[in-house]
């Protein structure tokens, strides 16, 4: 863990609500789960955990929770969490520890042992109802489970939760009366995957027995009237910066460079469904860019979700193999990066160039790299899974590019990031489209089907590769695909408590929870 030194500019918004953070490099290269018409709320980095710190109720309780895209539900630890090591002293004595019933989660404090009472629940904080005169409970029940082995059930409620003197009214948020994480999340990812919605992965949560979805963190923002737009832009900037920022319902044109390319989102898992659930976009190619030549490496429609609550990027083996044959690497190590013969120099100049529906994005590859006891890994962590290519873009990638999230017109737009920008703010609220964003040239070049690993027959670098295209014409034709009988759980999270992600099987079961299919 690093030290963290936060800015805390406060103003008032009525267009938006802007969140900055200050943060320090990470150190270890371990894996661990960011007129006065605006509020500035301090939102840090913790060893790659974007934390955002929350006044909840009346009087306010500080509570920290993690900045997450990948889900779409906000929940706190409770005060009563027998998981903290502050309750130890009420754990009860060996021979009166209960076993867990048949859900595998513990539903009473005497379940809990001694030995399993270490969270350091203060460090984040936690809330307490009790104290709250404006907490409202309701009785339905929650849980979440994460491919990380962490958990959290409990109760939902909602309560007034404020940034300085701006007060939001009626958020709603889960109560981890049982949670194995020290902090909790706040999700803002569309409401399809809430916990209380079977949605897409109907008949796979339990816990669920009124299924539907409600104002998560997002909506209600708009629902108050802080934001005119359900959409929110991110800025994570360089991985050497110590600034970056969240800024909800409105866009930084002073934080991007060349144009602001909007995307369709992805719907990868489900033919039968209309809409797009998660926060993916098209990537349809990928190549090595260098001061001699031009190298496609991967040129098929893969899904990618863009996800704040992952460090690294995830790939299939097939996509890992491409690319370290063309770095001369092996892949290795317990997160199963490529780990490379040399580390690069800086005059060879070698971007990585991703294709996103013809806008192209070049990151340097030094932005994606981690040096560790003397030796280079391009932090690419590959899975197992050969049936899939689709990519999980996590924070490595995040930091180089600007986004914005626009979940009312389930719309992603991107451009390269401006990093390290002595510029002013140069802030826009986002009243109906996103200012300034412009299609990207293969806006109806989508990701539609199961892709299947091939070999790359195309070149990205080609002028088609980039050019304009028509809206294609599609059949309702139906499709075969379900989920495999196994389902899957509401994947990952990393917390501070958590290894999470740390050898291959762990990565594989991360993938494949995610994209199970059968087809």
């Amino acid at each position: 863990m690093k030290a963290i030194v936060v800015t805390s500019l406060l103003a008032f918004a009525q267009a938006y609500l802007k969140l900055d953070f200050e943060k320090s490099p990470k150190a270890s290269s371990d894996l661990v789960k960011r007129d006065d018409e605006y509020v500035n709320v301090p939102l840090k980095n913790d060893g790659d955990l974007y934390l955002v710190q929350l006044a909840v109720g009346t009087p306010p309780q500080n509570i920290t929770v993690q900045l997450d895209t990948g889900s779409s539900d906000l929940w706190f630890p409770s005060a009563d969490n027998p998981f903290c090591k502050e309750n130890k002293k009420y754990a009860p004595k060996g021979k009166d520890v209960q076993p867990l019933d048949d859900s595998g989660y513990p539903s009473a404090s005497n379940q809990v042992p001694k030995s399993s009472r270490t969270l350091n629940c203060k460090k984040y904080g936690v809330f307490n109802s009790s104290e709250s005169s404006t907490f409202k409970r309701n009785d339905s029940e929650f849980l979440l489970s994460y491919a990380d082995m962490s958990f959290a059930t409990g109760n939902w409620g909602s309560d007034v939760v404020s940034f300085n003197e701006l007060n939001i009214s009626n958020v709603n948020f889960a109560l981890g009366s049982f949670a194995n994480s020290s902090n909790g999340v706040l999700g803002v990812g569309l409401p399809d995957v809430e916990s209380t919605y079977d949605g897409p992965y109907a008949g796979s949560r339990k816990n669920i027995s009124d299924s539907h979805q409600y104002a998560n963190f997002p909506i209600t923002l708009k629902q108050n009237g802080v934001i005119d737009k359900i959409a929110y832009s991110l800025y994570l900037n360089s991985s050497k910066s110590k600034f970056g920022s969240v800024l909800f319902g409105a866009v930084d044109h002073n934080r991007y460079n060349g144009p602001l390319y909007t995307l369709p989102l992805a719907n990868s898992l489900f033919q039968n469904f209309t809409d797009p659930f998660q926060l993916e976009i098209t990537m349809n190619g990928l190549g090595l860019q260098g001061n001699d030549a031009n190298i496609t490496l991967y040129d098929k429609k893969s899904a990618a979700l863009l996800d704040s609550g992952t460090t690294l990027t995830v790939v299939s083996k097939h996509i890992g193999d491409l690319i370290a044959a063309q770095v001369n690497g092996t892949i290795a190590g317990k997160d199963q990066c490529i780990r490379l013969p040399k580390c690069p120099s800086k005059k060879e100049n070698k971007k990585l160039i991703f294709n996103f529906s013809g806008a192209e994005v070049a990151v340097d590859i030094n932005q994606m790299m981690n040096k560790h006891k003397g030796k280079c890994y391009l932090q690419f962590a590959v899975h197992e899974d050969t049936s899939n290519d689709a990519i999980i873009f996590g924070d490595n990638f995040l930091r180089s590019v600007y986004l914005v999230y626009n979940l009312e017109d389930k719309e992603i737009s991107i451009a390269p990031a401006n990093f390290n920008s002595s510029l002013p703010e140069n802030i826009e609220p986002i009243k109906s489209t996103v200012p300034s964003a412009i299609r990207a040239p293969q806006y109806y070049n989508t990701y539609s089907e199961h892709a299947t690993a091939t070999a790359v027959t195309g070149d990205i670098f080609a002028p088609e590769a980039t050019m304009s295209m028509a809206p294609i014409n599609k059949t309702n034709g139906s499709s075969n695909r379900t989920l495999n009988s196994s389902r899957f759980d509401l994947q990952k999270r990393v917390y501070s408590n958590q290894a999470s992600l740390k050898n291959s099987s762990l990565i594989a079961f991360f993938l494949a929870s995610l994209f199970a299919l059968a087809l």
